[in-house]
């Protein structure tokens, strides 16, 4: 019976990590349709202020610029409730042929130093972390190996 156990218990978790996956593909897919509606929302609201300017300056009606301010600031909030929404989906992105260290570096907020590589990788690397993202190998470890490989000589010449 352990055995029938075992592969049950590997069933009902591989079930589990399906479910998330497709509650987490749900929620991407509603966000999305979100960001959308704000989108045509914004577009919307950008052609109706492009009629009020034009009946203003072209056809000479009277518009205050109090009417003009509030479309604008209607946009300016479309814009940032779609930034909100859009910063939960990148969040929220989870590519499955990323590798478990890129998504680790995505949630930890890593950005790579330009210029700067992993000694034993190669890897992109941060000058500020102690450890490769990648493969995990510490960054100090190559900075006091090139420092043993400096020769000390004294101005007397000994």
């Amino acid at each position: 019976m352990g055995i029938l156990d075992d592969v049950v218990q590997g069933i009902g978790k591989e079930v589990s990590r399906v479910q998330a996956r497709g509650q987490e593909m749900m929620q991407s897919f509603n966000l999305q349709n979100q960001i959308r509606e704000l989108e045509k929302k914004k577009t919307s609201k950008l052609l109706e202020i492009g009629r009020i300017i034009t009946d203003k300056y072209v056809k000479g009606e009277d518009i205050s610029e109090d009417v003009l301010k509030d479309k604008a600031n209607e946009v300016a909030g479309y814009e940032s409730e779609m930034q909100i929404l859009q910063a939960e989906l990148d969040s929220l992105k989870v590519d499955t042929e990323v590798p478990t260290s890129k998504k680790s570096e995505k949630g930890a907020g890593f950005n790579a130093s330009p210029g700067y590589e992993c000694p034993n990788c190669h890897a992109p690397a941060a000058r500020d972390k102690a450890f490769c993202p990648s493969c995990g190998e510490s960054m100090k470890k190559a900075t006091s190996s090139a420092e043993d490989d400096v020769v000390d000589v004294e101005p007397n010449g000994n």
